[in-house]
């Protein structure tokens, strides 16, 4: 099995986090536009390009090879992950036209000295200015941050010594230290190549 940066990443801008993982409508046409659940309900050549459209107008960025980083608090409990692509078992699942919103979650024992030691090194990566900071109506904040590049051989190495065996395949992964975490749609979005 092996592990890398997801090839071509693309995560909201500043605050525009908030704005895409919202669940609930608005009633501004121009902000419910921006809401990821809303383009996944067009047809798939519409929902890439209204993805694209977001991509040109500021509302995502796109990070190639760069590993990427996240921090969630809920409830006063921060958590800590690595997004990741997986070379592992069977085949990846199918990319909607090119884009897979859906990360594969996986956890962590806290207590593995890998653990610990990734927290660190994922700990350290958040003390930068964020790529994109926002928090939903619940309360939870979610937080994304591109590693150094001294510091992301130092991730990936930790990450590979805590990846099960029995990790699938896919273009898209979240591996949280400690228990999984779930992140809603539309916060991480891994680029392949449009198939309309």
């Amino acid at each position: 099995m092996k592990i890398a940066p997801v090839a071509r990443l693309a995560v909201p801008t500043g605050t525009a986090a908030a704005t895409v993982t919202a669940q609930g409508f608005s009633g501004d046409p121009e902000t419910d536009a921006r809401r990821f659940g809303c383009l996944a309900t067009l047809d798939d050549a519409s929902f890439r390009g209204a993805f694209e459209e977001l991509i040109v107008a500021g509302v995502y960025t796109v990070i190639s090879q760069r590993v990427f980083v996240l921090r969630s608090s809920r409830a006063g409990v921060k958590h800590f992950a690595v997004v990741l692509a997986i070379d592992g078992r069977g085949t990846p699942p199918a990319m909607r036209a090119g884009l897979a919103a859906h990360s594969c979650v996986l956890g962590t024992d806290p207590e593995h000295e890998a653990a610990v030691r990734l927290r660190a090194l994922l700990e350290y990566e958040t003390k930068q200015r964020p790529v994109f900071h926002g928090m939903t109506p619940e309360g939870i904040t979610y937080s994304g941050f591109e590693a150094e590049a001294a510091g992301a051989g130092n991730i990936l190495a930790e990450a590979a010594t805590l990846m099960p065996e029995s990790a699938p395949s896919t273009a898209l992964a979240v591996l949280c230290v400690g228990p999984a975490v779930e992140f809603p749609e539309g916060l991480l979005v891994a680029l392949g190549a449009a198939s309309v």
